[in-house]
């Protein structure tokens, strides 16, 4: 039995995501290998065709997949799935650069404030000479 959904989870280090299927439901797994080789990669929000199988680990996993041209009414009510999670990992990164930001700030004001302060009438050790 064929299904629809769409593409809302893809990690392309790994080759695998999740699609949404459309009557609802649990998110189903989806390797690389279940896409067409003709195209192009995967999409978020891709709209899909697909058959499930259960995995020897058990597992529901898309196989068979088809791109769909045309979206079916409530595919296009479905559409955003994919920009959540694009906001999401924005959002991440963002807090990571500011996060990143404040500790080297911390590290620069701690250098400063336990750097020996020089008089202005002391010499290095290394000019002494």
């Amino acid at each position: 039995m064929r299904f629809q959904g769409l593409l809302s989870a893809w990690n392309p280090d790994a080759g695998c995501g999740r699609i949404r299927p459309l009557g609802g439901g649990e998110e189903v797994f989806v390797a690389l290998a279940a896409f067409p080789t003709e195209g192009e990669g995967p999409r978020l929000d891709e709209p899909l065709s697909f058959e499930v199988v259960i995995g020897q680990d058990g597992r529901k996993r898309a196989v068979r997949l088809a791109r769909l041209a045309t979206l079916h009414p409530a595919l296009r009510e479905a559409t955003g799935v994919g920009q959540v999670h694009v906001r999401r990992a924005k959002k991440k990164r963002r807090l990571g650069l500011v996060a990143g930001a404040v500790i080297a700030g911390l590290l620069v004001v701690g250098a400063v404030s336990l750097w020996p302060a020089q008089k202005p009438g002391d010499v290095s050790a290394a000019l002494r000479r």
